[in-house]
């Protein structure tokens, strides 16, 4: 029987589920047995959406080339990988299948599909929603884990479990918070150990006050030690921690520290997941997980009318269909008043958020709202104006991040950080685009004297990005005075590189330039350029894309991380770098295209150009 919950820990990536779901959306309608298991998970090998260990480099290269793997590759490339599990004495066929079962479990536990034992697969409206992305993934993931429950009918093993893990995890950092207010001490939410302890332990809503009681004295505690005497203490806490919670003999160290490390494993996914809600957030550099300001008025109009407790359903059936329905619950803040209160709310962060930039920053403050306080008379009305001040709020937000960030003094870090991605072998975590997206726009944002940095992906309470880009729009939007332009990144290095990225960046440019009245430029960057991706774009810089010639300029990593050397290098001799110098260096780039007759003429002398700004730039400061 467990003694706890968790999330997926093989997807922790939560957007990840998209490609599964996309995977499987082919198996519709076909019986779900073993054969089917077995090829379901061959389909994601062969999709390139899994990715077998240990893979000697002919095979590597496979994950390398664009498009699918070909049946050939794949019965070639299973040949050479041999999975062990003594459960199925090692036959393959049968591992293959167990390890579909485990990658479609996510899937079932979440609505989009049911994919059961020698029963048709089926994909239920919420996933063709999120497959077709008429349904916004934060919505779907908040109504998801309002509605994820234990014990629930698909799920074998949780009948003594009582809980909706997330709407308890709610409660949880609610009134420990509140203990804080009301006893002088700092509200923050849940440490990292707090969390991990403490939540996935959590199995009966009925225990919310006694685990919040255990937070608040471990809390205590910690803070009352040196940092030597917490680390001992958290180590021999957590130990005993195991040994009590999960009836682990205090000889066996090895089980005792497996259970540790799954404790932080599992805190350190459901953080990642209830985070996309949107109304959590990080705080604390990522050590803390917090309520989020912003949603409070609907945080607490949830924790007004659930308590955490699970629902009663009657066969797996009546469960699924609720899963899968996005109308439900319906959200009790859905009626005019609550509306209002969430407005004002709003109203509140947005004047907060302008007086802080403009106490910091003066007259450097890039837009001005004017809030006024509105009364509606319809919710239809109200949500339109309600999502209308959420972007005026973050856009407020890229501000200031475009005024911390001119200083430059993370400007080192973030070059630190493109080179790690650049050179990264695998992605563990699933975060890796998003990482290069945000360390792309915040560099952007340091870069020069921009009016608007402008990333596409989505943005949290705490400042950091949920999700990348959505396919139809440019990562990152810039606006300067003289010029505007857009930036597209990517970390894929093969011909994967120009099938993803070739049409869709001359596409979203091309879209761009049309609202633009400026001079446009497209950046472009990547780990390496593919020679393909290159080929594609100088199609459209030297000859014409939809009509007209486009100025695309594509930069590998380690080029556009020594533009931002040369910022640090002259911003130290009392230079700071304008976007028009900015803009010069893109002309210059662009420009030596009239002057090539191929594309890696072109591309060879970016590093000359580049050199040769950093030289025009240092001779005028003489």
């Amino acid at each position: 029987m467990p003694k706890c919950w968790s999330l997926s820990t093989t997807i922790r990536n939560p957007k990840r589920n998209i490609p599964f779901l996309r995977v499987l959306n082919e198996f519709e309608g076909i019986e779900f047995n073993e054969d089917v298991q077995s090829a379901f998970f061959k389909r994601l090998i062969q999709t390139k959406n899994y990715k077998p260990e240990g893979l000697p480099e002919e095979l590597q290269q496979l994950f390398k080339k664009q498009g699918d793997i070909t049946d050939e590759e794949l019965e070639y490339l299973l040949s050479q990988v041999h999975y062990k599990n003594k459960e199925y004495n090692d036959n393959q066929e049968k591992i293959y299948a167990m390890r579909g079962r485990t990658a479609i479990g996510n899937l079932n536990k979440m609505g989009l599909a049911e994919a059961k034992q020698n029963a048709p697969v089926k994909i239920f409206d919420l996933g063709k929603s999120m497959l077709s992305d008429s349904v916004d993934f934060e919505n779907i993931m908040f109504k998801y884990f309002l509605k994820w429950q234990l014990n629930n009918p698909i799920e074998r093993g949780f009948s003594n479990f009582d809980i909706i893990p997330f709407i308890a995890t709610l409660h949880v950092i609610n009134k420990v918070n509140i203990y804080c207010y009301e006893n002088n001490m700092k509200a923050k939410g849940l440490s990292s150990e707090e969390f991990a302890f403490f939540i996935p332990t959590l199995t009966n809503y009925r225990d919310i006050d006694n685990v919040v009681c255990k937070i608040i004295d471990f809390r205590k505690k910690t803070e009352s030690l040196s940092k030597p005497e917490k680390k001992d203490f958290i180590d021999n806490f957590s130990k005993q921690l195991v040994i009590d919670s999960f009836n682990v003999d205090q000889n066996d160290t090895a089980t005792i520290d497996t259970w540790i490390n799954n404790l932080y494993d599992y805190g350190d996914s459901i953080r990642r997941y209830f985070r996309q809600t949107g109304l959590v957030y990080y705080r604390g550099n990522g050590y803390y997980t917090d309520l989020s300001p912003s949603r409070i008025v609907e945080i607490n109009s949830i924790l007004k009318n659930f308590t955490g407790a699970s629902l009663h359903f009657d066969n797996a059936d009546e469960y699924i269909n609720y899963l899968g329905d996005i109308s439900l619950p319906a959200l009790p803040w859905e009626n005019i008043d609550t509306l209002n209160q969430i407005y004002k709310n709003l109203i509140f962060q947005a004047s907060n958020l302008q007086d802080l930039i403009k106490n910091q920053y003066g007259n450097q403050s890039l837009h001005s709202y004017t809030f006024t306080y509105m009364t509606f008379s319809n919710a239809n009305e109200a949500n339109i104006e309600i999502s209308k001040l959420r972007e005026k709020i973050n856009i407020l937000k890229y501000d200031l991040s475009i005024l911390e960030e001119r200083n430059l003094k993370n400007l080192n870090f973030y070059i630190e950080k493109l080179n790690a991605l650049a050179t990264r072998r695998r992605d563990t975590s699933g975060q890796d685009p998003l990482l290069l997206e945000q360390y792309s726009a915040l560099s952007l944002m340091a870069l020069d004297d921009a009016k608007e940095i402008h990333p596409n992906y989505t943005l949290g309470d705490d400042n950091l990005p949920t999700f990348t880009a959505k396919g139809n729009v440019p990562d990152i939007e810039c606006y300067y005075e003289t010029f505007n332009m857009i930036c597209e990144v990517t970390l894929l290095k093969s011909r994967d590189q120009w099938f993803n990225e070739g049409q869709p960046v001359m596409r979203h440019f091309r879209d761009f330039e049309n609202k633009s009245p400026k001079d446009n430029y497209c950046l472009f960057i990547a780990p390496l350029l593919h020679r393909d991706t290159a080929n594609t774009f100088w199609m459209s810089v030297k000859y014409e894309y939809e009509g007209s010639k486009q100025k695309i300029i594509p930069f590998s990593i380690s080029q556009y991380n020594s533009i931002l050397e040369i910022v640090l290098e002259l911003n130290n001799k009392n230079y700071r770098v304008k976007h028009t110098d900015f803009k010069n260096l893109l002309e210059n780039l662009y420009n030596k295209s009239n002057s090539s007759s191929n594309c890696d003429e072109w591309l060879s002398d970016f590093d000359n150009i580049i050199n040769n700004w950093k030289y025009e730039l240092t001779t005028n400061l003489s």
